[in-house]
């Protein structure tokens, strides 16, 4: 998985590419170092370059939820494709998570 990071003052925009599973972990761990110090944002992960997602992925998404909600922060999972969207669905992530597709 690659990411990048734009700071839209009110908010962060993360892209993420490739695969959210456990090869990701380092990379994922990386990001939140990063975003750790926001403070009251709205950070949104651009989902449209993830072509699969699977449960440790998701299970990252989970940690950063509680990890930015501790600064005040939320979360916004934007465009995921069809395959990412129908796992995020299967395991009512979107219940959870604000989605924009």
């Amino acid at each position: 998985m690659q990411f990048r990071v734009k700071d839209e003052g009110t908010s962060v925009h993360v892209s993420l590419d490739g695969q959210l599973n456990f090869a990701a972990n380092e990379d994922f761990q990386s990001l939140l170092s990063q975003l750790g110090g926001l403070k009251g944002r709205k950070v949104t992960f651009e989902m449209s370059g993830l072509s699969h997602i699977d449960s440790v992925g998701l299970g990252l998404l989970y940690i950063a939820r509680e990890d930015l909600a501790e600064n005040g922060s939320s979360i916004n999972l934007a465009h995921p494709r069809d395959n990412v969207l129908r796992m995020l669905e299967l395991t009512e992530a979107h219940k959870t998570f604000e989605i924009t597709r």
